[in-house]
């Protein structure tokens, strides 16, 4: 498989703004819970309170921009396997196995339809988040799976299979080589959170 990753398929000036973001937010968290704890050591009077129960709605966005929490809504369910098609003679092997560009292409995909929250296999992925495949492993932010891969997309479920399935998404150009699609919405599916790489990992 071809190695590939989120900065190479995004406009770099892109990738950066949102490698800046993702920062702003994760600072933002960090400020967050900083005023939180003060907050919590003052004396309560009604003004305090409110103070912290704001502060604590404004983590939980934060922690949610950043990808540090998980998100539990509808969305959709996307499966992806190699292809089992008999190769055709003229055409290139490879073309029947799923590789890391065609991921980013849903997921870029996905992005671009409003997807809240998304993760492969279980991993969360975050603006910097890079997929590289070698076989049928995977490497996720550093993270490994392996084939198939299982994406869940938070956000609304129409609009983000429309992105997949319509004329111009990914799945039609799949299906061409017979790459496996199993795709179906869901009213209610949990995408967990980032978690930086576990040390001797990817």
């Amino acid at each position: 498989h071809l190695q590939g990753s989120v900065s190479q398929n995004l406009p770099y000036e892109r990738f950066v703004a949102m490698a800046n973001l993702l920062q702003q937010r994760q600072d933002l968290h960090a400020s967050l819970l900083a005023e939180i704890a003060q907050l919590r050591r003052a004396p309560a009077p009604t003004v305090a309170v409110k103070a912290l129960q704001a502060k604590e709605r404004a983590l939980a966005k934060a922690k949610l921009a950043a990808g540090l929490s998980s998100y539990t809504g509808a969305g959709i369910v996307l499966t992806l396997n190699d292809s089992t098609m008999p190769t055709q003679f003229g055409v290139d092997p490879n073309e029947y196995l799923l590789h890391d560009e065609d991921l980013l292409s849903v997921i870029d995909d996905l992005n671009s339809a409003g997807a809240k929250a998304i993760s492969l296999n279980g991993i969360r992925l975050i603006a910097t988040s890079d997929v590289h495949c070698a076989g049928a492993v995977v490497s996720v932010g550093g993270e490994r799976t392996s084939i198939p891969v299982t994406i869940l997309a938070a956000g609304n479920p129409a609009a983000l299979k429309k992105s997949l399935d319509g004329p111009a998404g990914e799945i039609p150009l799949l299906s061409l080589y017979g790459i496996r699609v199993n795709l179906h919405e869901s009213s209610r599916l949990t995408v967990p959170a980032y978690t930086p790489p576990r040390a001797g990992r990817g």
